[in-house]
């Protein structure tokens, strides 16, 4: 079995799975009157969703690299590509812990920044851009979340 068919069988398997997912998350308790998005079976929907598309997605890739033949290389094999790899991989084992001692916010920010930093093109880094868009992304979160949700985020030294 060559690997765009293995593709294709994945995708029909998390599809499947995920409306297994989306019937499960209705049968989930419910809270009368409120906001439905904070009921128990709303999330595991979203993320069911989510996989959904993702594997209608993975299945369209497939089914299009069988008529598209092209050499790739493994991203595991360039000695560039396996670094940017482990610090991502670094900066997600750290954020969490340096979220406690700084704050939701702050961590949030430094960390969106350093991540987007090192994954652009060294040619099309704009940093007022990159800067921006971390900035606005960690305040629309905590918006959405600490004012609208009403959800606590982690107080750290800072916010």
């Amino acid at each position: 079995m060559t690997k765009k068919n293995m593709d294709i069988l994945a995708g029909i398997g998390f599809f499947a799975f995920a409306g297994l997912l989306f019937i499960a998350a209705g049968f989930m308790p419910t809270r009368e009157g409120g906001i439905a998005a904070l009921n128990t079976g709303f999330y595991p929907r979203m993320l069911s969703i989510i996989l959904a598309v993702l594997s209608v997605l993975m299945i369209i890739e497939a089914i299009r690299k069988q008529y598209v033949q092209k050499d790739v290389e493994a991203w595991w094999t360039t000695k560039a590509a396996f670094s940017l790899f482990a610090v991502t991989l670094i900066l997600l084992v750290l954020y969490p812990f340096i979220m406690k001692f700084l704050g939701f916010a702050t961590a949030s920010l430094i960390f969106i920044t350093t991540l987007t930093w090192m994954l652009s093109d060294k040619a099309h880094r704009r940093p007022l851009v990159i800067g921006g868009i971390s900035l606005a992304l960690t305040v629309i979160v905590y918006i959405i979340f600490k004012m609208v949700l009403a959800i606590p985020f982690p107080q750290g030294m800072l916010i």
